[in-house]
């Protein structure tokens, strides 16, 4: 019997990674022992190990007790359609046939029912070698058609990318292609703004390439970024996760910027200025600098300059506010040090 490799991408988390290479070294070790029922078993349970990866990865939320078809359902469903280099997206003869691959898959259930591991039996049964190479013929099939479409998937993920900008470095023109990757003109609002959010916070830690590719891109071309993305942007630019502001001047005079590109900017400053002015204030917590709220008031004062007339006295009405109400909070100091 001869076992087919998996090519597992590198780009998957370590802990999805070590659980689908345990599954095929389970399925390989069966076949070199020729067990045929465990075989058959670990057959089904790598099939399912990459499906959960799959839905784990997307954020869907299965129970446990799931039944294996809905597994591989929900899976085969989160790729198909993925585009990248060197799949077909739109070739309804390669779908057809990975939806063959994904039937066969779907079956192996009812196989490990019959004659698999994975249930104790007053009579052991009797597999034929038939029975178990289709088993592993059909979970690698569908395992390598899966698994080619990951990296690209992962590329793609809103998801991802929004846990990414808390953290992981971004080199010159990656936001920009992740951007692309994601959709962002099609995606939902809520998605759109949630990754706005995102970017907006991430270049607030002084992040060049972020601010660049995210927000400045943004100003320049407003066209190509949703509304619901450039509203997200000016939420992340000025408040943090619980929605204190936190802020640096040069993200102040960003959110004008966006505001003069955009054309919701009454509805935009109805939604942000009443925030402010009733807003606590602290420093960002990363940066070359940690700038005050006097500092970044001040800021906002020299931009309105910018704003229609219309507009303007109620965004600078808002940071003096915002500024009166940080000094009423701060305790009182006596001008003598006491002894």
């Amino acid at each position: 019997m001869t076992f087919y490799e998996l090519d597992v991408p590198r780009e998957l988390d370590g802990r999805y990674i070590e659980a689908i290479e345990a599954h095929a070294n389970r399925l390989d070790a069966a076949r070199r022992r020729e067990d045929l029922s465990d075989v058959i078993g670990c057959a089904k349970e790598l099939a399912e190990s990459i499906a959960r990866v799959v839905i784990d990865i997307r954020g869907t939320v299965l129970s446990d007790s799931a039944s294996f078809g809905s597994l591989i359902t929900e899976a085969h469903r989160a790729v198909e359609r993925q585009p990248g280099q060197g799949l077909a997206t739109s070739d309804h003869t390669v779908r057809k046939v990975a939806q063959s691959a994904k039937h066969l898959v779907t079956e192996l259930d009812r196989l490990r029912n019959q004659v698999g591991t994975g249930h104790g039996r007053a009579t052991l049964p009797a597999p034929v070698e038939e029975q178990a190479r289709i088993a592993t013929d059909a979970t690698v099939v569908w395992a390598r058609w899966i698994l080619r479409r990951l990296p690209s998937y992962l590329h793609s993920d809103v998801r991802k990318l929004i846990r990414d900008l808390d953290g992981q470095a971004f080199r010159r023109d990656e936001l920009t292609s992740r951007l692309e990757a994601v959709d962002l003109p099609n995606l939902a609002e809520t998605d759109a703004r949630a990754l706005g959010i995102a970017v907006g916070r991430r270049a607030v830690r002084e992040t060049i390439t972020v601010r660049r590719d995210g927000v400045e891109r943004a100003v320049s071309d407003p066209d190509q970024y949703p509304a619901t993305y450039r509203a997200g942007l000016l939420h992340g630019l000025l408040f943090n996760e619980q929605g204190t502001l936190c802020t640096r001047p040069f993200a102040v005079e960003l959110v004008v910027d966006l505001l003069l590109v955009d054309e919701q900017m009454h509805e935009r400053l109805g939604e942000i200025t009443p925030i402010i002015a009733s807003s606590g204030w602290i420093a960002p917590p990363r940066g070359s600098s940690n700038p005050t709220l006097k500092q970044v008031v001040k800021a906002a004062g020299e931009a309105a300059g910018r704003l229609p007339a219309s507009t303007r006295d109620g965004w600078v009405q808002a940071w003096e506010r915002c500024q009166e109400t940080r000094s009423a909070s701060q305790p009182h100091r006596s001008a003598k040090t006491p002894i």
